[in-house]
Formats: structure tokens, sequence, C-alpha cells
């Protein structure tokens, strides 16, 4: 019986020190870009999928609350996010004539501060986990799903013979979207 009562207070004396130890490696490298494009280095921790935000710590401990309405993008483990009505986007794609995104959180109907002004967030149509497709030709975002990719894709891409064929004549499909947005960049 001592030897158990004695086990259990081991690993309730270790508990806080488990959490501890996880809690510091929550922080990862990153560098967040400001909306006037100055550049922050520091650690930051990911919160979009639970709070749509990111906290930032600067070198000198500062720590600071991100949303997506107050910087232009981050980056972390060496992916890249953009802000784009008030929502984060994980830069899967690079934009040449097209880039691809994943939206990662989902911040519509949040309520944000505009000084003393609480204003409604309205953010663009889907949810988080959906693709978007940006023509860099307008600039306009177009949301793709499994459902309507051939269609999508054929219209978006319509100048790029390679690509349309390959999604009409069923070689390509949705999982290969990166693959097709690569094409089309590289589409002469």
């Amino acid at each position: 019986m001592k030897q158990m009562i004695v086990s259990l207070l081991l690993v309730a004396a270790g508990l806080p020190l488990g959490t501890t130890a996880q809690s510091v490696t929550e922080f990862r490298k990153g560098t967040v870009q400001k909306a006037d494009q100055e550049m922050l280095d520091g650690t930051i921790r990911d919160q979009t999928a639970k709070k749509g935000n990111i906290l930032f710590q600067s070198s000198t401990g500062k720590k600071t609350v991100y949303s997506p309405a107050e910087i232009a993008g981050f980056t972390l483990n060496g992916s890249n996010y953009i802000s784009y009505a008030s929502d984060f986007y994980k830069v899967l794609v690079a934009p040449g004539k097209a880039g691809l995104y994943q939206r990662v959180t989902d911040n519509s109907g949040k309520m944000l501060y505009n000084g003393a002004e609480v204003i409604s967030v309205t953010t663009a149509e889907g949810k988080a986990g959906d693709y978007y497709i940006q023509l860099q030709a307008d600039g306009k975002w177009v949301r793709i799903t499994q459902k309507d990719f051939e269609a999508t894709v054929s219209s978006l891409f319509a100048g790029c013979s390679v690509v349309v064929d390959a999604v009409k004549n069923k070689q390509s499909d949705f999982a290969s979207l990166s693959r097709l947005v690569e094409q089309y960049n590289t589409c002469k």
C-alpha cells in the first residue's frame, strides 16, 4: 500500500513538469509580417484553429495576439500564411498566374473592436479547410470543392489546354489540385 501511495505521489508530482514542458514547446520560431510590411522575428503559438488568431512572442518576451485583420501574414514551421477577408489562409502554391490557398480559420461572425466601435466580421464564403484559387489577372478568390472541381478548374484555367484536358480526361482529380495550379503557372 505504501509503495502504491509513493508511486501515485511521484506521478502527481511529475504532471506539472510535463504540462509546463508541453506549453513551452507550443511556441515555435516564426515571423510575422505586419500590415505595413514590417517583419517581426520571434516565436508563435498557433491558435488559428481554436481562436482564429496567433500569439506572437518577441525576442524580448513581449506577447501580442494578432488577428488576420491586424497583420498581412506569418511564417511558421516552414509554411506561409496570409490574411484575407478576416481569415488566415495557408499558401499551398505560391502565386504566379494563380495561387492556391487553404483556409485555416473561420472568423465569420466574430466581434472585433475598431477603437471603441464593435464590428461583426464578415469573411469569404466557405469554412476552415476549404481550398481557394486566386487568379492574378483579376485578383478574385474562387472557392473550389470536390463537387465543382471539374467545372471550376476548366473555367479558371481555360487558357491552358494541358490542364483542362487533364481534368476533362480524368487524368487529374481534386487530390492533384496543387500540381494543376503549378502546371497552370508554367503554361504558355
